[in-house]
């Protein structure tokens, strides 16, 4: 059993996770003003509980000085802020949620600890509405909510339950901050109509003072006054650092195919691509995590160090070569020469219609593959009835798949392909794939029937489904382009339409869509057929109808 290492990526994401719940946890409770402000009080108590425990302060705290830490040594290693826009935004977003921290220590712990202030919405919001701070302290959540929701998208976006749950989750990030906005509000107004209605209530409602108050303000103010000057001191040092190099000309060359670099010792292959201009793929955004932006090293292999543990992971599962590393990893010792092995070019030099970038997901897939023609006299059709069938075949695989909800995939002389799942959750999208192959199978029953009447021929079609995770792209020249999966999901799908041109059934499912579309599967069990071939083993079943699988509508 392989020993456990917590890498950065992994402290980065488990911290991330920790603010992100206080965050949310705060906006719940703020949002449960909108019930009443006993509610609000009573869910407000039971995170002081926790949060105010030891083993709450020491995993707060931890996780917000672990976050923030590897926040300034990310920025600190970085040769060059030259990132994609979403990227940058993530960073700045993160480096503002400190600030919300900073208060929330003055506010409660500190306002406890020195003073013995308890920490209930009667003394906080009647205090913030009457210093008309409580546009201030909802802003402060601002940057951590968004910054934790983006993170989460990063982290799990690819996941099949992220993906059911994809719709909810983003109402919910949408809907939160607004609910806890108005829950604030509500409160505010209600403590300050209850001060007005009776003063004597003030000094308990609002304890604080104007000493105390303004002794926690010098302090918040001083708190995060010495963080912006940690940032700045980071933002400092980089500048140190380049400039110690460029006087030391440690620098070093990067060969590039067609142009050849200088940077200096410590920059990775990523970031010298995109400080130059290079286009040059990477759709993680640098995390190891895509292996989109790798390069084979063609020369001065002994100046690359290892691999870390991150970029280990990723290029074992490519099964890259010896000589491939990840550009966003690579930090060369001395010169290098390598050459990227995606082709990545400016969006000008694509066409005004080209889209970039690629998505992964769980995805159905369905393709209706023409075995032959059935025709009574045996001889072929003539190409101009074939095409005429053709696309009376299309028309009715078209109608199906646009009343089930995928996108057709493309169309060929002898297939149609359509893609289920890119606007809804796996399950869902298996749903809708075995729905659409049960119209198509039935108006394809219909049509075979006008063929033969019309032309004296049928099509002899084979079904094929199969769902699994794949990466989804606009794939094409320019103005014409079309979705298209590539990925482990395409490639079961082939072997399954390879069994089915040897099948007389015209249905072949494969078992993980039966049990993504929540289909029992045991009443298929003794018909279940084992593909072995490249890859990992598959599952499926013919049948002579596809509609005996399919879902009843709701």
């Amino acid at each position: 059993m392989a020993a456990l290492r917590i890498t950065r990526r992994d402290l980065r994401l488990a911290s991330g996770l920790v603010l992100f719940a206080y965050v949310a946890v705060h906006l719940i409770d703020h949002a449960l003003g909108l019930v009443s402000l006993s509610v609000a009080e009573a869910a407000l108590s039971i995170a002081v509980a926790v949060w105010h425990s030891l083993p709450g302060t020491l995993l707060l705290y931890g996780a917000a000085s672990i976050h923030i830490g590897l926040a300034f040594i990310a920025v600190y290693e970085r040769r060059t802020l030259r990132m994609p826009a979403a990227q940058a935004l993530r960073i700045v977003l993160g480096l503002g949620m400190p600030m919300m921290l900073i208060g929330h220590f003055i506010g409660t712990r500190f306002a406890l600890e020195r003073y013995g202030l308890d920490a209930n919405y009667a003394r906080v919001v009647s205090n913030l509405w009457a210093a008309d701070g409580q546009g201030r302290q909802l802003a402060l959540l601002a940057p951590g909510w968004l910054h934790g929701c983006l993170g989460l998208n990063l982290a799990f976006g690819t996941r099949r339950v992220y993906q059911r749950l994809r719709p909810v989750l983003f109402g919910a990030a949408l809907l939160m901050p607004v609910l806890a906005g108005l829950g604030f509000v509500v409160m505010g107004r209600e403590l300050a109509e209850l001060a007005a209605q009776h003063p004597e209530l003030g000094p308990r409602i609002a304890p604080l003072g104007p000493g105390r108050a303004l002794a926690m303000a010098h302090l918040r103010d001083g708190l995060v006054g010495a963080y912006f000057a940690a940032v700045g001191m980071v933002f400092g040092a980089r500048w140190l650092r380049s400039f110690v190099e460029r006087r030391r000309k440690a620098v070093l060359t990067i060969a590039y195919p067609h142009r050849t670099v200088q940077v200096p010792r410590g920059w990775t292959v990523l970031e010298a691509s995109r400080s130059f201009g290079i286009a040059h793929m990477s759709a993680c955004g640098g995390r190891a995590r895509c292996s989109t932006c790798r390069v084979r090293v063609v020369s001065g292999a002994r100046h690359c160090p290892a691999p870390n543990h991150d970029e280990q992971r990723t290029l074992d599962r490519i099964r890259a070569g010896s000589d491939v590393r990840l550009a966003c990893q690579l930090r060369p010792e001395a010169d290098i020469a390598v050459m990227p092995l995606l082709r990545a070019e400016p969006q000008a030099a694509r066409g005004p219609g080209a889209t970039q970038g690629s998505m992964e997901r769980e995805v159905a897939l369905l393709f209706a593959d023409l075995r032959r023609w059935r025709s009574a006299t045996g001889g072929p059709p003539s190409p101009h009835d074939t095409v005429y069938a053709l696309n009376l075949v299309f028309e009715a695989v078209g109608d199906a798949v646009a009343q089930a909800g995928g996108v057709q995939g493309g169309f060929s002389s002898d297939a149609a392909s359509a893609i289920f799942g890119l606007n809804c959750g796996f399950g869902q999208a298996c749903t809708q794939a075995l729905r659409a192959a049960a119209q198509i199978d039935q108006s394809l029953r219909a049509l075979n029937a006008r063929l033969a009447s019309e032309l004296g021929f049928e099509a002899d079609i084979a079904l094929c489904l199969h769902a699994g995770p794949a990466v989804v792209a606009h794939l094409g020249y320019r103005e014409t382009q079309s979705v298209a999966v590539v990925g482990r999901a395409l490639h079961a799908s082939q072997r399954l339409r390879e069994f089915a041109r040897g099948r007389t059934e015209r249905f072949v499912i494969s078992a993980a869509a039966i049990a993504g579309a929540g289909v029992a599967i045991e009443p298929f069990a003794g018909r279940m057929v084992r593909l072995e071939g490249a890859g990992p083993p598959l599952d499926a079943v013919a049948a002579e109808a596809a509609e005996i699988f399919a879902p009843q509508s709701t």
